[in-house]
């Protein structure tokens, strides 16, 4: 899948107050010597004008997680406009996918490429046995995957070269355990950031460390800044491309993945009387990577949020289910408990609503 899924798309300009900003992100003004349009002086805020046409090359956030857009016009590279406020767009640019967490690859994950992380990443045998050989992939290797075991459990592959920013693929090397490899070709799982347990990837469930995930930027509601985990993410997509084409519905995420660091800031606000009921870090249910706080009303639940009605109907044919207690908006990806659920059951056992 393409994980910037904005690129060689056409988005169009909503509001009539798109103001073309600077690299940091200052709003650019008209000055003497300026191609100026008719209606518009010296002085006057740069515009992007209303139901314009537009490609977005590139997607940052400001410091409050506000995105922003690189917008040049549709089909026209040679000029740019420059950034703008992705909320100036139609849709606000929900749910559009702006690249890995953390960021740095020699190839970014594109479904079979990996890197050999365990250091006794034995190949084996093929089926139905897949017995040891003995011999060892090396650590940090780049490998190709070719065929995965009806359990999943053992992979397939061959030898995978980084040339030129390309992926080449070399000998078959035969069987290993799909446990011994990481999505995508880099270094970053050997980083002290990646070790760390409190690092930018490290996922927490019950106050327990339970490993690192790798994150996907996507943007939210309101044209905030969310991260999800990889893992997650297709079976998210599925679920509001569903709403979508079923309902017409527009399914967005409140609020997804929380980093360690943001979890004690947010719990730091709740105990200062500053901020929203929050769990202590390592604690929240948004660290473990299967969260999702999505677009449903504020626990309405008299059958008028058509968001919610859709969900409860359909969210755990998607893998997701209703896993907290008097918070409608909180669902989590559960795929093998949603599977267990009674028909027409969408909530974990023990969740209910006061």
């Amino acid at each position: 899948m393409n994980i910037r899924s904005y690129a060689g798309k056409v988005f169009v300009v909503e509001s009539n107050k798109s103001a073309i900003r600077d690299e940091n992100l200052n709003p650019l003004k008209y000055a003497a010597g300026d191609n100026i349009p008719s209606g518009k002086a010296v002085g006057d805020l740069k515009i992007i004008p209303q139901r314009t046409e537009i490609n977005v090359t590139d997607v940052r956030p400001d410091n409050d997680r506000h995105v922003y857009v690189f917008a040049r016009p549709a089909g026209d590279n040679a000029n740019s406009f420059g950034w703008t406020a992705a909320m100036n767009l139609v849709g606000s640019f929900a749910n559009e996918t702006c690249g890995f967490a953390p960021s740095s690859w020699q190839r970014e994950p594109e479904g079979n490429n990996k890197t050999v992380v365990d250091a006794k990443s034995f190949l084996r045998e093929g089926p139905p046995a897949f017995a040891s050989t003995g011999n060892l992939i090396p650590q940090k290797s780049f490998v190709m995957v070719t065929d995965t075991s009806d359990d999943k459990q053992n992979v397939k592959v061959s030898k995978l070269e980084i040339v030129g920013g390309e992926m080449v693929v070399g000998n078959e090397l035969g069987w290993t355990r799909a446990g011994n490899l990481r999505d995508g070709c880099s270094d970053i799982y050997f980083s002290n950031d990646w070790a760390n347990e409190k690092g930018p990837n490290a996922c927490w469930e019950h106050g327990k460390f339970i490993g690192q995930k790798l994150l996907v930027n996507i943007v939210g509601f309101g044209a905030e800044l969310e991260q999800v985990t990889f893992d997650s993410l297709e079976p998210y997509l599925a679920l509001k491309n569903a709403a979508a084409d079923e309902a017409n519905l527009q399914i967005s995420i409140n609020s997804a993945f929380r980093t360690f660091p943001r979890q004690a800031e947010l719990f730091a606000l709740f105990k200062a009387h500053k901020g929203n009921k929050a769990a202590p870090a390592g604690g929240s249910n948004h660290q473990h990577g299967q969260a999702f706080d999505l677009n449903t009303g504020h626990n309405v639940f008299n059958g008028s949020d058509k968001i919610y009605e859709w969900l409860k109907k359909n969210a755990p044919k998607h893998g997701f289910v209703r896993a907290v207690s008097n918070e409608s908006w909180h669902w989590e990806y559960r795929p093998a408990q949603a599977a267990q659920l009674a028909p027409g059951h969408f909530m974990l056992p023990g969740i209910n609503d006061d």
